[in-house]
């Protein structure tokens, strides 16, 4: 693959937001590409929350435009309890888009396109909630029920009217095996169905509009793109008599609506990264085991992408876990970096080893790993021993080096000629050191 590198970059942002009726984590990861072109916007508050993940093609300047501006533009519609109406949404999408191509005219440079998928959630008066998935391209979106429930309530689903028509309720799996014995209660209560050139509704409008569809593995939109909905791509957007959702790439958003979910539900984002080489319903399950284990969403959608690289997933990953239940205690929680390890490599070449350096210089995290002396996390924000030799990533495991440094002096003190070697303490990566 002549864009991919000698070998992945395994370093692992999680980034963790929450309030009182979520708890939201994301984890990203460059992996093979010789770029990371992949962005993310999540915001949460009492009764709302608002998540987006953007997968950028042909450089991440769409991607990286699009996150901040299209999370603002609808995080503005939100009135809790209610959702916006599907027409303020498709607005909100046009207008990013919109200024979009006003970017690019000033960056010729940053022109490229991104596909979005993307939730607006929020938590009704009767303590259920409800969501509306956005899908613009061939990023995924799952519900998953909670997998505590002993059978499925009376969920409402609302699909978009041409996958209705089509009966297209599921996506293809082409390329990825299905569990040999799927489960006898299915976790997934609705995925959304990926904007390939090839679909039927796709390939009409692309048609429609001047366009063709090369059948290859994949199919690709004039020979060229292997998607059909996204932001940017304007040179598929030239049709000036037509108007945007009737483009050969359309912006405007498949939006499924989902009400009456139970609290402990589930909403899974991913770039097909993920997608390419896991089911919906291997997520969900794989979510949902973990969570029974006690593990936290930020490690868990950091060991999703862990286990797409080793199923040989050649894309970049980013995998956003929305769980509908209290994270109050994630109101401010700082970045954490995993798989810091692998900087100790020295045997991968200079281009891979300067991709290192620039992942961490993006994600604002500097060029060495300040591990913290307790449980081995690396957070963007350490607190520094009065020793300057010693990290601690909270007050909590600061304490808990204070305690072992004490114990350490009362052995030395009491027995002065015996030799100390202070253990190497490494806890799980799923137990958290900030509770």
């Amino acid at each position: 693959m002549g864009c991919a590198l000698s070998s992945p970059v395994e370093l692992i942002r999680v980034q963790r937001r929450g309030a009182a009726a979520f708890r939201c984590a994301v984890a990203e990861m460059q992996g093979w590409r010789i770029g990371h072109e992949d962005a993310h916007a999540m915001s949460c508050d009492a009764t709302s929350a608002t998540c987006f993940v953007l997968d950028g093609h042909g450089g991440d300047g769409a991607a990286l435009f699009a996150a901040p501006d299209l999370l603002e533009e609808v995080s503005k519609l939100e009135k809790s309890p209610d959702l916006p109406s599907d027409q303020q949404l498709e607005e909100a999408f046009s207008t990013v888009d919109q200024r979009l191509r006003a970017y690019f005219q000033v960056h010729a440079e940053k022109d490229s396109g991104t596909t979005v998928v993307g939730a607006v959630c929020a938590r009704t008066k009767d303590s259920s909630y409800t969501v509306k998935l956005l899908n613009c391209g061939d990023s995924r979106a799952v519900v998953v029920r909670n997998p505590k429930e002993e059978a499925s309530p009376s969920i409402s689903i609302r699909r978009p009217g041409h996958i209705e028509a089509l009966g297209t309720l599921g996506n293809p799996t082409k390329g990825v095996e299905a569990p040999s014995s799927p489960p006898s209660k299915p976790l997934v209560v609705v995925e959304t169905v990926d904007h390939k050139p090839d679909h039927p509704t796709e390939k009409g409008r692309i048609e429609a509009a001047g366009g063709s569809v090369t059948f290859e593995d994949p199919p690709r939109l004039d020979g060229s793109l292997a998607v059909s909905r996204g932001l940017g791509d304007f040179e598929y957007k030239s049709a000036s008599q037509k108007p945007v959702s009737e483009q050969k790439v359309s912006c405007i958003p498949d939006i499924y609506e989902i009400s009456s979910v139970t609290p402990g539900s589930l909403c899974i984002l991913c770039c097909d990264g993920i997608w390419d080489v896991m089911t919906a319903e291997e997520v969900a399950q794989f979510v949902c085991d973990a969570l029974a284990t006690d593990a936290e969403l930020g490690d868990i959608a950091a060991e999703i992408l862990r286990q797409c690289l080793h199923r040989n997933s050649r894309d970049n990953m980013t995998c956003m876990l929305m769980h509908f239940v209290d994270g109050s205690d994630w109101a401010t929680f700082p970045d954490e970096m995993k798989n810091y390890e692998k900087l100790a490599d020295g045997d991968r070449d200079e281009d891979v080893q300067n991709h290192y350096a620039s992942f961490l210089s993006t994600a604002k995290f500097p060029a060495q790993a300040l591990a913290c002396d307790v449980c081995q996390r690396w957070l963007v924000q350490m607190q520094q021993c009065t020793c300057k030799q010693t990290f601690y990533c909270s007050r909590h495991c600061q304490k808990k080096g204070w305690k072992v440094l004490r114990v350490d002096r009362i052995v030395r003190q009491e027995s002065p000629d015996l030799v100390f070697f202070a253990p190497f303490r490494r806890f799980p990566e799923h137990k958290s050191a900030l509770t």
